[in-house]
């Protein structure tokens, strides 16, 4: 989609989390379109959650950056709300805003202000209310001591679903959706102004040689939460004890103390290293050194960034066959997808490009081709930016 000629406008994206609080690709993607917005010309001002150091504006790239108080980092809350209420009106009188950019329900607390403003409000979903609670019955134990939990957190993501995510999306003058996956859970009050628009990545030049390694290194990169299901690639990698194979897991989160656990009691310590967050040479570096990439996850995903940029970088993915991760793979093609949950399965798929060096560089071919033809960083905010230009030519008629 080519972008029309557009004046400066001015931009403020309402997110409840960035790479500043927590590695993430919903942040990640979030701050790759307001690059892509101010390299097209564009005034750019970001409303988020509370930094975790106080610290209360910064700019980075141009991109002027509001921590606001009182709230919690990542965290929704009525405080965040009625501080995002303020701060837009305050902005809005200096530097007239013309348009709101909402990551999820980032927009929520400002919905009925923007409406009288009559300035226009663009949604982007990686995920709904509904995606959570798919995920949480297919994660969720089911020993009786678990059963309140089977009745109860279903009652709660339908409770956000039709207080936020409903009145978010009505709100809404268009609705990006990061992968087609999660169109059938918009349609309620958003038939006609969904817009798919896949997440895009900037794309490194080449990729490394990785002939005639002694040891096969798998790397797994993200938010340590336990449906990202990376227990079940430490479970794996315990299979392979008397081989030489090695696992890099990359990424923060709540669950990596009992991950470092499940690693000392599995006895993998040898075999297993956990990197915490790391720069962006260092990353490189990881995905240099990397022969295959694991995605075990049991999360409805929308569009995982980090399959992206691991395909992006040559190399073969093994991803749970779940959410948005079919829309982008190819069983057998571009990649190999394993049932969510399946230890089994994830060992023999370990195993069979273990075994098979020839496979692995034709899943890496296949899956350099596949993000430079669909998965552009360019692409995403062109798109991205064309919507905004016909949701700004709606409200002048």
């Amino acid at each position: 989609m080519k972008t029309p000629v557009m004046i400066e406008m001015h931009i403020v994206v309402m997110s409840r989390i960035l790479p500043t609080h927590t590695l993430g690709g919903m942040q990640k993607q979030c701050m790759d379109l307001c690059d892509g917005f101010t390299k097209n010309g564009h005034r750019v001002t970001v409303l988020t959650t509370a930094h975790q150091d106080g610290i209360a504006t910064e700019i980075i790239d141009g991109i002027n950056i509001h921590y606001l108080s009182p709230s919690r980092p990542e965290r929704y809350s009525r405080a965040w709300s009625r501080a995002c209420k303020l701060k837009i009106s305050e902005i809005h009188s200096e530097t007239p805003v013309d348009i709101i950019h909402s990551q999820s329900l980032g927009a929520r607390g400002v919905l009925r202000w923007a409406d009288k403003q009559k300035i226009p409000v663009v949604s982007t979903w990686h995920g709904t209310s509904l995606t959570e609670i798919s995920t949480f019955f297919s994660s969720a134990r089911k020993s009786p001591r678990y059963w309140h939990w089977l009745l109860l957190m279903p009652a709660i993501f339908l409770r956000q679903y039709l207080s936020m995510d409903l009145p978010t999306r009505r709100a809404s003058d268009a609705i990006t959706l990061v992968s087609p996956t999660l169109e059938k859970n918009m349609k309620l009050f958003a038939k006609n102004k969904v817009h798919i628009i896949a997440n895009g990545i900037d794309i490194p030049e080449g990729v490394p040689s990785r002939d005639n390694r002694e040891t096969l290194h798998l790397l797994c990169l993200g938010r340590i939460e336990k449906e990202k299901g990376m227990h079940h690639a430490v479970k794996a990698i315990a299979e392979f004890k008397v081989e030489n194979v090695k696992l890099d897991i990359v990424g923060t989160g709540p669950y990596l103390d009992e991950l470092k656990l499940l690693i000392t009691k599995l006895g993998v310590n040898e075999m297993v290293s956990c990197h915490g967050r790391v720069e962006d040479d260092e990353l490189s570096e990881l995905f240099a050194l990397a022969d295959i990439y694991l995605m075990p996850t049991t999360r409805q995903e929308g569009l995982p960034l980090t399959i992206l940029e691991a395909m992006a970088n040559g190399l073969p993915v093994i991803a749970s066959d779940i959410g948005g991760i079919s829309g982008v793979i190819k069983n057998e093609e571009d990649g190999v997808l394993v049932k969510p949950g399946d230890v089994t399965e994830l060992v023999e798929a370990i195993r069979v490009l273990k075994n098979d060096e020839d496979k692995r560089l034709r899943l890496s071919t296949a899956a350099r081709k596949t993000i430079e033809d669909r998965y552009s960083k360019e692409r995403m905010v062109d798109e991205t930016l064309a919507v905004f230009s016909s949701v700004m030519q709606g409200v002048k008629q």
